[in-house]
């Protein structure tokens, strides 16, 4: 195995800014270990491209190289399990390819071998994509269509609630997308009322993503109507704090224009978090 993968950086354009909490990288280039001539990679790649929209593998650009770019191989990272990309990886007569989960990078060789930790993507990555803006779990094409923002303080008036379950079964109806902390109580609730029907959800706790899915989402995520993205790193917070809240409710507020506020309780947290949130957009709108 050559020596230099040990010492791989990563160029990507990561989709919507956004890092899969699981995925492979696979290049098509230089079979073998051996440099080969640009038509021939072009060639290969346009092979690789072929297979992964003739299978519909949600897929990016990665470009894996050396620390000084004098070596750089094109490649796709692939959302993906591990055995499919080391098929890839055989098919295409490479040596090796990677495997990210959770922010950690290894190295699977495509012989037995078994596979090695490289370190963390934060620090192989270079630019914007070391600092992605969210991790996420599932289909990422939930964000092609506007969703609609939903937050409700802990403490809300009865008439109120009720006005949200209704919001909600509209939101079944039509099958619109709802993104949420789903934290409080009424918010819980519009989960359970969207989970149960047609709706598109796009959970963010206030916290790194939850390694199970809740059985109460497990259909939802079965039927690839349910995103879950986290604006935090891997295990830090492990749970939610008052100060994760805000941030989260502060990202999801930057996240969406359209927005159904089922109530904000004077002087409350979310209301301050709103308030926060709109300042910001407004000064970076301003010319």
């Amino acid at each position: 195995m050559n020596p230099a993968y040990a010492d791989v950086r990563f160029r990507a354009e990561l989709p919507k800014g956004g890092l899969p909490e699981r995925f492979c990288i696979v290049t098509a280039w230089n079979p073998d270990g051996i440099t080969t001539d640009a038509a021939s990679n072009a060639a290969a790649t346009a092979r690789l491209i072929a297979i992964v929209q003739a299978e519909s593998l949600s897929h990016f650009p990665v470009t894996g190289g050396s620390p000084d770019s004098t070596h750089a191989e094109p490649g796709f990272g692939m959302m993906v399990d591990q055995a499919r990309v080391l098929s890839l990886g055989r098919e295409f007569r490479q040596e090796a390819v990677f495997w990210i989960d959770r922010g950690t990078v290894h190295l699977c060789p495509c012989s037995a071998a078994p596979p090695q930790v490289i370190g963390p993507w934060s620090e192989l990555a270079t630019g914007t994509a070391a600092h992605p803006l969210f991790h996420f779990r599932g289909p990422l094409s939930l964000l092609d269509t506007p969703a609609t923002a939903f937050l409700c303080s802990t403490q809300c008036p009865g008439d109120t609630i009720l006005e949200a379950y209704a919001w909600a079964r509209c939101q079944c109806d039509e099958r619109a997308t709802v993104m949420s902390g789903f934290h409080t109580p009424v918010e819980q609730d519009v989960l359970a009322i969207l989970a149960r029907r047609d709706a598109r959800i796009i959970w963010v706790p206030a916290r790194d993503l939850p390694k199970k899915i809740p059985a109460e989402l497990t259909q939802a995520a079965a039927e690839q109507r349910l995103l879950i993205l986290s604006p935090f790193d891997y295990g830090r917070p492990d749970r939610p704090t008052r100060e994760s809240c805000s941030q989260r409710n502060q990202f999801i507020i930057r996240m969406n224009p359209r927005r159904y506020i089922a109530h904000a309780a004077s002087s409350s947290a979310l209301a301050a978090d709103i308030g926060i949130a709109d300042q910001d957009l407004s000064s970076s709108s301003a010319p």
